[in-house]
């Protein structure tokens, strides 16, 4: 497991708080897709996340409020997952996940829907057998929309009105004109919303700078964003991008500095579940290597600690020069802040 050596903490006024942290509830996953880190080589030893060690973790961010239970990794792969709803929702905060949802079924379904759990994030990028397999390693795009029905069906059958469902399309050249069907699919499926999100790229496997949309679409795949927003008018499901803006509506940015109006390291944290503290969930889809990523760790220093370190300090500091860090130069210009 990399670690980084912990800097003492920064001189100046201590930052309060961050009000939201993502928890990586496991590394592990049951996919290799093509633009993720798990099928190029993972940077951390295999761990999943304790609800012990998730205590202990919020006891420490006394506004916290929005809790996300997902990282590089599947997180219904956690045995103990459900704990770790139960951890969160003690503290009265809001609770989600992106899933794959290979293993949305059987009494895990009853188990999500009576947790409390408020929101999962279905992540199918395609709406055909064919462009799945592309994107994500294996066909199993039938499965994935049944289990999505089935756990519609079961919070209906329970009267629950949560955890709130939504179909996930990281959009590429490859896939975007399959956008207006995955709006039918969700709403065949009874799933009242589909975002598309942008690529980070990084030069492996399918996520390379000439799939992505971001400043440089051309007419088919214009037509394929028209062509969804229209038919999401038609059958009443909301569409939208994951920065509340569908990518045709974001032009690339001119402005000096594009990444230095990110907010992710002065409002959340990110930890792994070995406990590595980085800037934010898109740094390790970047090419920058691992380990500059590494602002702390949560078994080495506590939270507020790491958050007023001087890591933490100057990777902020660096946001607002002409040098950011590695990872951070595309922010705003290749994919989304």
């Amino acid at each position: 497991m990399t670690q980084a050596i912990v800097q003492p903490a920064a001189s100046g006024p201590r930052r309060s708080m961050p009000g939201e942290i993502y928890l990586e509830v496991t590394n592990r996953c049951n996919l290799k897709c093509t633009t993720c880190p798990q099928s190029w080589g993972m940077s951390e030893d295999t761990a999943d996340l304790t609800p012990e060690t998730a205590r202990e973790l919020l006891s420490q961010l006394p506004t916290v409020r929005r809790v996300v239970l997902h990282g590089i990794g599947e997180p219904t792969l956690n045995p103990r997952l459900a704990e770790i709803i139960d951890v969160v929702k003690e503290r009265g905060a809001y609770a989600l996940f992106n899933t794959n949802a290979l293993l949305l079924r059987g009494r895990l379904l009853e188990t999500l829907v009576q947790s409390g759990l408020d929101e999962v994030r279905i992540s199918v990028d395609a709406a055909t057998p064919e462009t799945y397999k592309l994107v994500r390693g294996t066909d199993m795009f039938s499965r994935v929309i049944a289990n999505a029905a089935a756990l519609n069906e079961t919070k209906a059958r329970l009267g629950a009105t949560t955890p709130r469902l939504s179909l996930w399309m990281t959009g590429m050249k490859s896939n975007i004109r399959e956008l207006p069907e995955l709006v039918r699919v969700a709403a065949r499926a009874g799933i009242a919303e589909v975002y598309v999100q942008r690529l980070v790229f990084s030069g492996r496997n399918l996520a390379d700078q000439q799939e992505a949309l971001y400043g440089q679409m051309g007419p088919p795949e214009r037509e394929g964003l028209a062509a969804a927003e229209r038919v999401a008018a038609e059958l009443g499901v909301t569409l939208n991008g994951s920065s509340e803006a569908l990518p045709a509506e974001q032009a690339p940015s001119l402005a000096e500095r594009p990444w230095s109006a990110c907010r992710r390291p002065t409002s959340l944290m990110y930890i792994t579940a070995n406990g590595n503290v980085l800037p934010c969930c898109i740094a390790p889809f970047t090419s920058a290597p691992y380990e500059s990523l590494i602002l702390g760790n949560t078994g080495r220093m506590g939270l507020e600690e790491i958050w007023n370190g001087n890591q933490y300090e100057e990777w902020r500091s660096k946001l607002q020069s002409d040098e950011p860090p590695q990872a951070c130069k595309g922010c705003g210009s290749a994919w989304a802040l």
